[in-house]
């Protein structure tokens, strides 16, 4: 825990502290391995990356309560500050866009820029809750009968990895088990969507990056239209092109981190007192 009783959450740091840092949020019932291992490399180059486990996933202790957004964005603030004293580039993924933009809305001065990869719309349904917390939890372990939704190309995608990857994936179970037992489920579905007060007050420059499959760009589309300095990039796909497509996604990244002007780096200078 730390000093201010806030959990001490699992992150990777890759390449020197001293650049310019990209923090990535993973979706729901991710880990931080999805970006060391699918991107960290394209970028530690010119880059320092940091990923890390949201509370209740991967590495990181589950505590029983504390998985509403606010929550989460200050846990992504934390981490920040752990790692470096300017200002990051956030990138989300599904659900992690949410937390991104909450942090982006609460902590502006610590936002050189956000991107959001193809992160659906609020609220969470129930449904989708407990398809990952149930469902999912039921095809790692080896039952393949709960289906609908995205569970049916989930077990075709799992279904050898299973077999191969048993110990590995018997952990991410584990930690669903685990994430069941805490206010997880009350706490995701009491979050409301953004209001357009809020997406407006995102000062940074962002991009959106969406998937041609997976349904979301009205919601895209909003978030274009409210927030002041904003792109919208649709990649063919489905929901798991950061998986699929990461070539693509990456290159879309890049090209977004290349269109930041150097300023936004750079702390903004405090206000004078008159």
């Amino acid at each position: 825990m730390t000093a201010g009783g806030a959990p001490e959450l699992n992150a990777i740091s890759l390449g020197g502290a001293n650049r310019r840092t990209i923090l990535f949020v993973h979706g729901m019932a991710g880990t931080a391995g999805l970006w060391a291992l699918g991107y960290a490399f394209r970028l530690v180059k010119d880059y320092h990356v940091v990923a890390y486990d949201q509370r209740g996933h991967g590495l990181s202790p589950a505590p029983p309560s504390g998985y509403r957004l606010a929550d989460h964005a200050d846990d992504l603030e934390r981490v920040r500050r752990r790692h470096t004293d300017g200002p990051v580039v956030v990138v989300g993924y599904s659900y992690g866009g949410h937390i991104a933009s909450q942090w982006a809305m609460r902590y502006p001065q610590s936002a050189a820029g956000l991107v959001i990869l193809d992160t659906p719309p609020l609220p969470v349904s129930a449904h989708d809750i407990d398809a990952m917390l149930d469902g999912v939890s039921a095809v790692l372990g080896g039952d393949f009968s709960p289906s609908g939704g995205f569970l049916d190309p989930l077990k075709d995608s799992l279904r050898d990895d299973i077999q191969r990857r048993r110990r590995a994936l018997m952990n991410v179970k584990r930690r669903l088990d685990v994430l069941k037992q805490t206010r997880f489920r009350q706490e995701v579905l009491g979050d409301q969507p953004f209001s357009d007060a809020a997406f407006q007050g995102i000062a940074c420059k962002t991009g959106l990056i969406y998937s041609s499959g997976a349904g979301h760009h009205a919601y895209a589309r909003r978030q274009q239209a409210l927030i002041g300095d904003c792109a919208l990039t649709i990649l063919e796909g489905e929901h798991d092109f950061v998986i699929q497509r990461a070539d693509a996604v990456a290159a879309a990244l890049q090209a977004f981190l290349a269109g930041l002007p150097d300023e936004a780096w750079h702390p903004a200078p405090a206000p004078v007192e008159s």
